[in-house]
């Protein structure tokens, strides 16, 4: 399966979640302020003319609570999803074949080699049979590696965690606008 099929139908799987996760959290923030209306009605009934002014403000901080609590609601909906698609492109990632690794896991090697002189190459036990020409030690990570120079001053981490960490730091407004529009 290529990478931008598998990339195309983990948005698709997220477009339907984020629109499930979208229309729960507006249905809740619509029981929401079916609720507050309510007792703001209970109020207005049972209270004397000087009590409609507190009223009004009443109304407008559980209208305003209200849709605060929906926007958290929506706004961690969203945070869940992208969460989520991060996590199962990585899983997709380390699904890859062997060959498709090797060339990955080569990629990696080299770029770490366009930024250090590597001495040292850690990574997990699956990858090193991938890495040639240097001092390859076992670490637990799920896929990828880290470089360090000979005095093990200097270290690049290309782990896929890492990756995917930077990944969703610097590329978050571009994977929300692809999967929520």
């Amino acid at each position: 399966m290529g990478l931008e099929k598998v990339k195309d139908e983990i948005v698709e799987k997220a477009k339907e979640q984020a629109s499930l996760a979208v229309s729960q959290a507006k249905s809740k923030a619509g029981h929401t302020l079916r609720e507050a209306e309510k007792k703001i009605e209970e109020y207005r009934n049972a209270s004397l003319e000087d009590a409609k002014k507190v009223m009004v403000d009443i109304k407008r901080q559980e209208i305003a609570r209200a849709e605060l609590e929906a926007k958290k609601m929506f706004l961690q909906s969203k945070k869940e999803i992208i969460d989520e698609v991060m996590e199962n492109a990585k899983k997709e990632l380390l699904k890859s074949k062997e060959r498709e690794m090797s060339d990955l896991i080569s990629s990696l090697l080299n770029k770490a080699k366009n930024d250090i002189e590597i001495e040292y190459v850690y990574c997990n036990k699956g990858d090193s049979k991938f890495i040639k020409g240097c001092n390859v030690k076992e670490a637990e990570i799920s896929g990828g590696l880290i470089a360090e120079n000979k005095e093990q001053t200097i270290r690049v981490d290309y782990s896929f965690d890492t990756l995917f960490q930077s990944l969703r730091e610097n590329k978050l407004q571009e994977i929300a606008q692809e999967l929520f529009g």
